[in-house]
């Protein structure tokens, strides 16, 4: 199936969706709260609003069971998180993927896990629902001392800080290099905190983070909770106004630990003026205008979600942008920066590729053409901004990879006055939603 979008200045005012990455953090707390319990009776309800939020609220099911058997669909997240969770609660447990997620890492967190009782056995197997079973586990996680580098994946480091609470005495994480993506483990220690963990950081003699994590503790779920707004998806109508028109994204924590607030940031020094209204309850919304945008250098190793929507916005930046230390973004659900390229390449952005950097002359316009999403949701959503740039028709192959993280990211397209046309073959429109 393909899209069509007919170039269109979007206008208007949009809510930002939940964080996807807060509702994971939240969901995993409030379970294990649950399990020891130390629940609310009326807790915060998180919806199911995308295929990784889903994925995980059907993996936290399964740890009523004995043996757990954890489908985690295309979600790094729900994989990377639950690992050590599940292992610190049971004592065998299978994990199973579908797309990409099979072929996706788990070293170095597989290695620490087996030299703290658990044992791998790699997967090899297709169920009928084609989700293919990444590994299977047994041997209960054991305290002790852990080391992780901090430049692979953040998404282990949550997993392990998630787990550790729960074992059977003191235990430290040890990073071995520079932590990236700091932001979302910060995200991972306030959830924590405000469920009464307590989790000591330190400093090594390397420079390096040390978290030294006391066993035997209990989630206690905190009254008041409340799931964020979205800053890595609000992004896209936030740059989508800066290129061509005029959009208002409401209800944003400016103080949030999302570091991919840090677009505002980066929209101003582009000479972008987003204006901010805040209200009394903390929230904000933020007004995004057509206007002129000078080229930047922008380091996404901390931001890794923002490339693709950056890429759009340097594509059409007066001068040269560059993006640069975007190593980490060939372990997405695409080769994104592979995919980033690609997608600019094909709409004729002005674009270069190498390693782990990419680069740009703006143009005032980018032609249209046919782009392919490779099946990743921030590539999708990429496209669909994009399509406001150009002079000719934008066609997207596998535009339904948005269900990952935003369902109606379309709708809302089309409610702030897009223009699209669904172009469907028999078999496409029940896979839509």
């Amino acid at each position: 199936m393909e899209i069509k979008f007919t170039p269109r200045k979007l206008e208007g005012s949009i809510k930002a969706m939940p964080s996807k990455s807060h509702a994971h953090r939240l969901l995993i707390a409030q379970k294990i709260s649950q399990m020891q319990g130390q629940a609310l009776e009326a807790g915060l309800e998180i919806p199911a609003f995308s295929d990784d939020i889903e994925a995980t609220m059907n993996c936290l099911a399964q740890l009523d069971k004995n043996t757990p058997f954890l489908q985690c669909g295309e979600s790094g997240s729900t994989l990377r998180f639950l690992l050590p969770v599940v292992m610190a609660l049971k004592g065998s447990a299978s994990f199973l993927g579908t797309g990409r997620l099979p072929d996706r890492p788990i070293s170095p967190l597989k290695e620490e896990m087996e030299l703290h009782g658990c044992s791998f056995q790699m997967g090899s197997y297709k169920n009928d629902d084609n989700f293919k079973e990444i590994c299977s586990v047994r041997g209960r996680l054991m305290p002790g001392d852990y080391a992780l580098p901090g430049n692979i994946s953040s998404q282990f480091i949550t997993g392990l800080l998630f787990a550790l609470p729960l074992l059977d005495g003191e235990s430290t994480l040890t990073l071995t290099t520079e932590l990236e993506s700091a932001g979302y483990v910060d995200m991972t220690l306030e959830v924590l905190r405000g469920f009464g963990l307590e989790i000591l950081t330190e400093i090594t003699e390397d420079g390096f983070l040390m978290y030294r994590v006391p066993g035997n503790q209990l989630y206690v779920e905190p009254a008041g909770l409340t799931l964020e707004g979205d800053w890595s998806n609000a992004a896209f109508w936030l740059a989508a106004g800066t290129l061509s028109g005029d959009v208002t994204v409401c209800g944003l924590n400016l103080n949030s630990c999302q570091r991919d607030r840090e677009i505002l940031d980066i929209l101003i020094e582009m000479g972008a003026r987003p204006e901010i209204t805040t209200h009394e309850d903390g929230l904000s919304d933020i007004r995004s205008v057509a206007c002129c945008l000078q080229g930047a250098e922008i380091d996404v190793s901390q931001i890794p979600d923002l490339a693709p929507v950056l890429a759009v916005l340097m594509s059409s930046a007066e001068g040269t942008s560059m993006i640069i230390h975007g190593e980490r973004l060939r372990f997405k659900e695409s080769n994104r920066m592979k995919s980033i390229y690609a997608m600019l390449y094909a709409l004729e952005a002005d674009i270069s590729y190498g390693g782990d950097r990419l680069s740009f002359t703006g143009k005032a316009f980018l032609e249209g053409g046919h782009a392919d999403s490779r099946n990743d949701h921030r590539i999708a959503m990429a496209v669909a901004v994009a399509s406001c740039l150009c002079r000719g028709d934008v066609f997207l192959e596998n535009p339904i990879a948005v269900t990952k993280s935003y369902p109606d990211f379309y709708n809302d397209f089309i409610d702030l006055g897009g223009e699209l046309e669904y172009l469907w073959n028999q078999n496409s429109e029940k896979n839509l939603r």
